[in-house]
């Protein structure tokens, strides 16, 4: 050995196994923390885009008039008193009588920044919402690596781990006292 140190072969593994459930359980806690800011800047980014052009159902306006005829020659334009290109929207209606008082000049270029700005608000919102559910399916996986490590309690692999779901198991009956 001529007075050289040389470290002692263990057959110990470096981390006992509770260290190892409170690593993971550290690292959970984490991905729990992550995922919930998340959801958070997904509920600040839909208040603030009010996903107005959404495909789903828009609300209805139910107008009543006193009879059939009255219906068949029915004109929305006429009652809402607007242009007719106007009649898919349901806020922000302009009348006839503001159409012909102000001008509505628009310049391309701000219309052009101002399509770029909301697809890339939306692009974003579409990532995190997919960010969202990939730290979900990890905080999944993890609670099922930790079930897998204890030993204590027997239990049987259901279905085995995707990338999309976390193992599952099922485990035998125990009971409470």
């Amino acid at each position: 050995m001529d007075g050289d140190h040389q470290l002692r072969q263990t057959s110990e593994p470096v981390v006992s196994e509770e260290q190892h459930k409170m690593m993971a359980t550290q690292d959970k806690k984490y991905v729990l923390f992550r995922l919930s800011k998340e959801l958070k800047k997904i509920e600040k980014l839909k208040k603030t885009l009010h996903l107005i052009d959404s495909s789903e159902k828009k609300n209805t306006h139910t107008i009543f008039v006193d009879n059939e005829d009255e219906a068949a020659s029915f004109n929305v334009a006429k009652f809402f008193d607007t242009h007719p290109a106007f009649l898919d929207r349901t806020f922000n209606r302009p009348t006839l009588e503001t159409l012909k008082k102000e001008r509505f000049s628009i310049d391309p270029d701000e219309l052009q920044a101002a399509m770029e700005s909301k697809n890339a608000a939306y692009k974003e919102l579409s990532k995190r919402i997919d960010r969202a559910k990939e730290l979900k399916v990890i905080a999944e996986k993890l609670d099922a690596k930790l079930l897998g490590m204890d030993k204590k309690h027997r239990k049987k692999k259901v279905a085995s781990e995707t990338k999309e779901s976390a193992a599952q198991y099922k485990f035998a009956f125990q009971r409470q006292k």
